[in-house]
C-alpha cells in the first residue's frame, strides 16, 4: 500500500472467461463490453448491500476487492492494449470523453477506498465516486467509441487474443497495489451521491 502496513486484499481469480465460441468471432469489443456489465453489477450488488445497513456488512469487502480488481485490470488494458489501437484510427473527440474519469483518478479513488474499511464513515462514498467515475465513461465508451472501432475495420479477434493473454499473465498479481498514489481527495461525509444511479442500471 501507499504508507504503513498494507491491508491484507484477498486475490479473486479474474471473471470466469467463456469459451471462444461464446464470443462473435472472439471479438474485443465483446470482452471488454463483459467486463463493463460486470463492474455495473458488481456495484449494483454493493447498492443493495449498502441499502440493507447493517446485515449488508459482511459481503461489502469481498464485492470491493473484486471491483477493484476489475478496475483496475480494464484500465491497464485500455492504456496498454486497446487505446493505442482505436487512437490513430478515431478523431480525438470520440475518445476524449471515455477518459473524463481519467485513470489516475480513478487510481486515486481505489488508494482511498484501499485504506478504508467497511463500517469506517465515507466508505459507501468512496464506493459511490468510483461509480460516478466509470459509468458515464463506460457509456459514451460502447455508445460512441465501440461503434466508431468497428466502423474502422479495426482487427477486434488479434486485440481479443491479445488481451486474453494479457488476462492470463496478470491473474496471479494484485494490481490493486501496483503503482497506487497516495489519495489525494477528501472524503466527503454525507447521503449516497444521487448521481451515482446503482439501483436503475
Amino acid at each position: 500500500m501507499v504508507t504503513g502496513t498494507p491491508k491484507t486484499r484477498r486475490r479473486h481469480a479474474s471473471p470466469p472467461m467463456r469459451s471462444p465460441s461464446s464470443y462473435r468471432a472472439r471479438d474485443a469489443l465483446d470482452l471488454l463490453q463483459r467486463d463493463h456489465e460486470q463492474v455495473r453489477k458488481l456495484l449494483r450488488e454493493f447498492d443493495r448491500l449498502r441499502q440493507a445497513g447493517a446485515v449488508g456488512q459482511e459481503g461489502k469487502a469481498d464485492i470491493v476487492d473484486r471491483l477493484c480488481d476489475l478496475l483496475s485490470l480494464c484500465a491497464q488494458i485500455e492504456e496498454e492494449l486497446f487505446y493505442p489501437v482505436v487512437r490513430p484510427v478515431l478523431h480525438s473527440s470520440a475518445l476524449a470523453p471515455t477518459l473524463l474519469c481519467d485513470h489516475a483518478r480513478l487510481r486515486r479513488l481505489i488508494a482511498r477506498l484501499d485504506e478504508l474499511e467497511p463500517a469506517d464513515p465515507g466508505y459507501d462514498e468512496a464506493v459511490a465516486d468510483i461509480g460516478d467515475c466509470v459509468l458515464p465513461s463506460m457509456e459514451h465508451a460502447q455508445t460512441v467509441l465501440f461503434v466508431g472501432a468497428r466502423s474502422a475495420g479495426l482487427d477486434m479477434a488479434a486485440l481479443h487474443e491479445r488481451i486474453v493473454r494479457h488476462r492470463r499473465a496478470q491473474q496471479q498479481q494484485d494490481l490493486t497495489r501496483i503503482g497506487l498514489p497516495t489519495p489525494k481527495s477528501t472524503p466527503v461525509y454525507g447521503a449516497w451521491p444521487p448521481a451515482c444511479h446503482l439501483s436503475e442500471m
